[in-house]
């Protein structure tokens, strides 16, 4: 089974994106801050990433800058819940509201390159807004 490691300060977002992960057959190893991230990814490679653009007021981006200079943890697949100017080149970026149908196309596009080649790195993508479902 992947390892996924979800890294977000949102609970309600966590939540989310553990159910759509969780259809899937998916668990994610679930990360607060980016200490606890740190610290899982030391106790045992990911997969996958996924994080939240607003974690910790940026913080956890800025770990996925230093994982990058980390020849152990270097091309990690990211994903980026939400989306930010400094992300790394290589994430893909998913802009709030979360549409689940992407997020899990693209869990199973980077899984399934990560399979085929685990120093492959994803190509940088960036989706489009989608409408928020308001009054």
């Amino acid at each position: 089974m992947a390892r996924i490691l979800l890294v977000d300060d949102d609970i309600a977002e966590i939540s989310a994106v553990k159910r759509m992960l969780a259809r899937a057959s998916l668990a994610p190893v679930l990360a607060t801050n980016a200490s606890d991230a740190q610290a899982a990814l030391h106790q045992r490679p990911v997969d996958l990433l996924l994080v939240g653009a607003s974690c910790e007021g940026g913080e956890a981006i800025a770990l996925t800058r230093r994982l990058e200079e980390d020849e152990a943890t270097r091309g990690v697949p990211l994903i980026v819940l939400g989306t930010v100017a400094d992300a790394p080149a290589h994430a893909v970026q998913l802009p709030r509201p979360i549409d689940p149908a992407a997020l899990a196309e693209q869990v199973q596009l980077l899984l399934a390159r990560r399979r085929a080649s685990p120093a492959a790195a994803a190509p940088p993508r960036t989706f489009p807004a989608q409408p928020s479902a308001g009054p």
